[in-house]
Order: structure tokens, then C-alpha cells, then sequence
């Protein structure tokens, strides 16, 4: 098992790597991770949909949420979006750089930092609200994915 999928089985200790990423300006990764995670359990209906959604919300360049990739992914991205030609793959690439650079960059700070060990003294969480209700709604999809995903 991954650091990441360490920490995303536990509903808690996702939020307050959340909310440290976030307090570092870097919160865009996990959601991003989250969302094509989730988007492979979709049917193939509101893949499209949703494929452009998500692409508009990471891959815009004017972006609030913009993710750094090279240009070439972004376009061969670009143009099997465009072409609505979407799968559940569709994401897979660019999640797994997004993950290999959270397991080498974002998550050993997280593992360091006092965040993490007070949650881990007290297992208890103090998270802002308006944090929580985008990313508790992730990440209880992403849980409920994964339940359906197993019973399949």
C-alpha cells in the first residue's frame, strides 16, 4: 500500500493532509487525485461531461486550480476530450505523475510535519468548514467507489 492510499483510507488523517496542503498553496494535487479517481467509476454517460469539467478546472491555463504538466500531455489530453472520446482511463497518466510527486514532495513534509503528529496523538481533526464540505464530499465518493468497486 501506498503513503497516499495510507492516508486516504482513513477519512480524518485525508482531511488534515488536505488542509496541510492547502495551508501550503499545494491543495490543487490532492483534489485533483480525488476527482480522477472518482471519475473512473462513472458510467460513460457523464464521462464526458465530466472529463471536460475536470479538464477546465486543472488544465485551463487561466485556471484557479491550474496543475503544472508538460505540454504534450496537456494536449494529447486536450484532444481526447475534445474528440469526446473519454474513458475511465482517461486521467490515468497524469494522476499517477500528480501521485509520484505527493509521494516524494508533499506527503514525507506531511509525514514530518506537526499536523500529523497531533492528529496522530489525538485522532481528532480541526478542520475549517468550508475546507471540509468539498473535500468530505471527494472523498466519501472516492470511499463509496471503492465499495462498489470491491463488490463488483
Amino acid at each position: 500500500m501506498t503513503q497516499l492510499e495510507q492516508i486516504i483510507k482513513d477519512r480524518n488523517l485525508a482531511l488534515v493532509f488536505r488542509q496541510f496542503l492547502y495551508n501550503r498553496f499545494n491543495n490543487e494535487n490532492f483534489s485533483f487525485w480525488l476527482e480522477a479517481e472518482n471519475y473512473k467509476y462513472l458510467d460513460k454517460s457523464e464521462m464526458d461531461i465530466r472529463s471536460k469539467a475536470i479538464f477546465a478546472k486543472y488544465f485551463l491555463a487561466d485556471s484557479k486550480y491550474e496543475l503544472n504538466i508538460n505540454f504534450q500531455d496537456r494536449k494529447d489530453l486536450e484532444d481526447k476530450i475534445n474528440k469526446n472520446s473519454a474513458t475511465s482511463d482517461t486521467f490515468d497518466r497524469i494522476q499517477n505523475d500528480i501521485k509520484k510527486h505527493m509521494e516524494t514532495d508533499a506527503i514525507p513534509l506531511f509525514l514530518k510535519s506537526d499536523d500529523y503528529k497531533k492528529y496522530k496523538e489525538s485522532q481528532t481533526i480541526s478542520v475549517p468548514d468550508r475546507d471540509r464540505s468539498v473535500t468530505v464530499g471527494m472523498i466519501e465518493e472516492f470511499f463509496k467507489n471503492r465499495q462498489l468497486g470491491t463488490q463488483n
